[in-house]
C-alpha cells in the first residue's frame, strides 16, 4: 500500500490523524495533513483505508500493492 496526500485540497479536518495516527499527522501551523510515512505496514492498513474514507475533501488516495 502506498499513500498519496493532495495537500491542496486539504480542509484540515483531522479525521485522517484521529483514525490512524501512526501514519497521519496535522501541522500546528495550518492543519493540513502530513505523513508521517507513505508505505504503511499491513497491521495499519485498515485504519489507513478508513481515514481515507472520512477524509471530506477527499485529499487522500491509496495505491493498492497487485
Amino acid at each position: 500500500m502506498k499513500v498519496v496526500i493532495y495537500q491542496p485540497t486539504c480542509i484540515s479536518a483531522g479525521q485522517c490523524a484521529l483514525s490512524a495516527p501512526n501514519v497521519f499527522w496535522n501541522r500546528e501551523s495550518d492543519g493540513k495533513v502530513e505523513l508521517w510515512t507513505d508505505n504503511p505496514p499491513e497491521a495499519e492498513y485498515d485504519q489507513v483505508r478508513e481515514a481515507a474514507s472520512l477524509c471530506p475533501s477527499a485529499s487522500i488516495t491509496i495505491e493498492e500493492d497487485d
